[in-house]
């Protein structure tokens, strides 16, 4: 009887160190799951890759300027102020004061002249989130 107890006492520690190996993994899943949760979270919400939003293309006459804005985040944008050369402008097609451009989605965004042809003219768009844009463009 005690050769049967010893070696009922060897597979106890057997499925023992089994069973830890496996509360182990699981256990490991869980955290991995939450730690990319996590970052996946956070990079959605806070950083902005410097290339997520640009300037297209604009176009002009002597009134009015169309400023066309990219928008490849995932979320909407919202831009709040146009300033032409470090003077702030109308923005003629604004809702409440903002222009909305969807997720990835080009935008218009119209600003009141007058502009001179042959002058060079300094763009910064600014957006609610307090994100900002520059380009420079001769008409």
């Amino acid at each position: 009887m005690l050769r049967w107890f010893s070696g009922r006492r060897a597979i106890s520690a057997v499925f023992s160190i089994l069973l830890l190996v496996i509360i182990t993994c699981i256990a490991g899943i869980f955290l991995y799951n939450f730690v990319i949760g996590t970052l996946t979270n956070a990079t959605d919400s806070g950083s902005v890759d410097p290339f997520s939003l640009h300037i297209d293309n604009v176009n002009m006459n002597d009134t009015c300027m169309a400023i066309y804005v990219g928008n490849r985040l995932n979320h909407e944008i919202s831009v709040a102020k146009v300033y032409i050369n470090d003077m702030s402008r109308d923005i003629l097609n604004s809702v409440e004061g903002r222009v909305l451009i969807a997720p990835s989605s080009t935008g218009i965004v119209y600003v009141k002249g007058p502009f001179v042809a042959g002058c060079s003219y300094n763009i910064k768009v600014i957006f609610n989130s307090g994100g900002s844009l520059l380009s420079i463009v001769r008409y």
